[in-house]
């Protein structure tokens, strides 16, 4: 049986943070909550972690997989063309429900700064982004506790802070080419209010 281990979504645990940490660390694939939908999580640094990932997913190995950020520094150093665009979009909504996708060493890469403290925490004591996707099988209903998570795709440890939202709205997802933004997926956040947050940064 999985274990499932019970978490403040507001102060987390540190122990029980090392051990979601550690299983990840060993290529091991996490539940963990956001204030959006659970997701599902891996350290795509450790060999066979996203392929394990993929697999629990159901998903084209082709399909791209966010990164779940600790704070907007890491991605900024990771991104090729930041701007002061971006610099808006990190300051007004991350943390909060935004994905956005730059352009990186390693291709075009998604990342998201969940506002919700479990999540945050465990990406700061890996000292490095971990890869993060809905915890549902491909085409499925996002879920929106622990236990749904657990029933749609396999892990091997479950962090479980209660129901991350009362509806279960994923994040905006945008992509960045410089000065240039699109909306590959409308979310929790109106792609009109991110667009005027964009350009408003860029003539700034």
């Amino acid at each position: 049986m999985i274990q499932t281990l019970e978490i403040d979504r507001n102060s987390p645990n540190a122990q029980t943070l090392a051990k979601a940490r550690d299983v990840l660390l060993c290529g091991g694939l996490v539940i963990v909550p956001t204030e959006t939908v659970y997701g599902i999580a891996c350290d795509p640094a450790v060999p066979g972690a996203m392929e394990k990932l993929i697999a629990a997913k159901g998903r084209d190995g082709d399909k791209p997989v966010a990164r779940l950020a600790a704070d907007g520094t890491q991605v900024k150093a990771a991104s090729k063309h930041w701007n002061a665009g971006l610099d808006a979009l990190a300051a007004k909504w991350w943390p909060g429900p935004l994905t956005i996708i730059v352009e990186t060493s390693e291709g075009w890469t998604g990342y998201r700064v969940p506002d919700h403290a479990v999540a945050v925490e465990l990406a700061k004591l890996c000292g490095r982004t971990l890869a993060l996707t809905s915890a549902n099988l491909s085409g499925e209903p996002d879920t929106k506790t622990a236990k749904e998570a657990l029933a749609s795709v396999k892990a091997d440890l479950a962090l479980d802070s209660g129901p991350s939202a009362e509806k279960a709205i994923p994040s905006t997802v945008i992509k960045v080419d410089q000065n240039k933004i699109e909306c590959l997926r409308e979310g929790r956040i109106l792609f009109t209010e991110i667009e005027n947050v964009f350009f408003q940064g860029l003539e700034s």
